[in-house]
This record gives C-alpha cells, structure tokens and sequence, in this order.
C-alpha cells in the first residue's frame, strides 16, 4: 500500500508541475484601458490622440495578428500604432503603443467604434470601446510666424515690412468680424502695410484652406525694447487671435 501511494503521488506531482508550468509560459495581455471616451469634437477635425498602451505581461512571446476598426461608426476614428505583427512578436515583459484619433465626418448623435485586438493570449480576440460626440464644424485660424521678432532697427528708421501669414485651416468659411489693429504699449511704433495677398480690411471672409497675409513695419521712435500685439478678431474657437509683435530700437 505504501509502495502504491508513494507511487500515484510521484505521477501526480510531476503532472500538477506541468500544468503549472505551461500555463506560466503563457503570453498574457494587459491593456491600459477598456474605453476611451473622446468628448465633442468639431466635425472635419481630428482630436487630442488617445494612447492605449497593450503590454505582455506573461512569459512566452505575443503574436499579434491583426489590430483594426470596426462597427457602423469605424471610419470615424482612426488608428496608428508601434506594436509588431505577425509574424514578429512582442516579447514577454514588453509593451506597445496603439494611439487612437476620434476624426467625426458628420454631425449629429454619439458614434461609436470598437477596437479588436486578435492575437495568441487567451481571450482573444479582445476589444476597446471608442465613444465620441461631433459637433457644427468650425473655422481654424493658424499663424505664420505664429510671433514676429524684428531685432535691432535705429529710431526714426522703418523696417522692410514683415508678412504673418493668416490661414483658415478648418473645413468651413474664417469670418474676420473687424479690422485687424495692433495694440499694446508700443503700438504705435509698429504699423501695417497692405500687400499683394492682403487680408480683408474690416469684416472679410478667409475660404476654408485658404489664406491671407498682414505685414507689419517696426518704425521706432525711441530707444529700447518694444513690444505690441496683432489682433484679430473672428469666429474662429478663442478669438480675439494675438501674434506678439517686439523689436529693439537703438539710437543712431
């Protein structure tokens, strides 16, 4: 008898230490999220990234086999990512990066996506749930350069005129609702000057893509550091829009 029970447990044990042991040698696969909310974001227009991060936690090498969008909302949100496919692998105690854009072609409702993850860990495939709310589009406004530095100019003298380039870079029509002016404490020793691409004096429209330019003269009338701002004012998301102007006058 003991003979015998020494014997069944000596075949027990070796097999709980194989089970034990396959199962260690296992890829497993953490991800950093379940589901990523975007908020609302302005149809045509792409969102702050959201980074979802897969790592590997197990012991064996990670085939990822395929990572994509899908649902009735899938070409509303985009993905790019670092993590290696098949046949490459993610070895074990190592992660990746997979960053995610909510990018709304339409207004309206709440759209929704899933991200499906398939690969040789258990649970496979697995998902993440994308949510995000477009809204009306909306104008951009993008400044080039976004501040103007003039360096030294002798006082009495005028600058060549500096161009800032003024683009729309959103989807539907920049409305300027007044005169671009330039304020500040040395306002008055900068000045405009019209060019060939002009912005619109006073309430204009710059066309979705399109763009305009303002360009600005550094006239000083006395010595020292100067400095102002462009202002413009438009429907663009935080109007009134400043381009910092400055420049050192320095005595002849």
């Amino acid at each position: 008898m003991k003979h015998t029970s020494g014997a069944t447990l000596s075949m027990v044990v070796p097999l709980m230490v194989l089970a034990i042991s396959a199962a260690a040698s296992d890829p497993l696969v953490v991800l950093s999220a379940n589901e990523f909310h975007f908020g609302t974001q302005a149809q045509g227009t792409n969102s702050s990234p959201q980074v979802l991060t897969l790592a590997n936690s197990g012991q064996a090498d990670l085939i990822i086999n395929s990572i994509e969008l899908t649902g009735q909302n899938s070409g509303d949100f985009m993905d790019t990512s670092n993590c290696p496919m098949s046949p490459a692998v993610l070895p074990a105690e190592k992660s990746c990066q997979i960053q995610l854009v909510f990018r709304p072609r339409s207004s309206g409702p709440e759209l929704t996506a899933t991200l499906t993850i398939s690969d040789n860990a258990s649970g496979s495939p697995r998902s993440v749930s994308l949510l995000g709310t477009p809204s009306a589009p909306v104008p951009g406004i993008t400044f080039s350069p976004a501040t103007l530095v003039f360096g030294n100019q002798p006082v009495g003298t005028s600058s060549a005129a500096h161009p800032i380039v003024i683009a729309n870079s959103g989807s539907v029509t920049l409305n300027l609702n007044a005169s671009i002016t330039i304020s500040g404490t040395d306002a008055t020793e900068f000045r405009l000057q019209r060019s060939a691409n002009a912005c619109p004096d006073g309430s204009g429209q710059i066309p979705p893509r399109a763009s305009c330019e303002v360009s600005v003269i550094f006239a000083p009338v006395s010595a020292g550091g100067k400095g102002a701002q462009l202002v413009i004012v438009d429907d663009a998301a935080g109007s009134p829009q400043v381009v910092p102007l400055s420049g050192t006058a320095v005595a002849q």
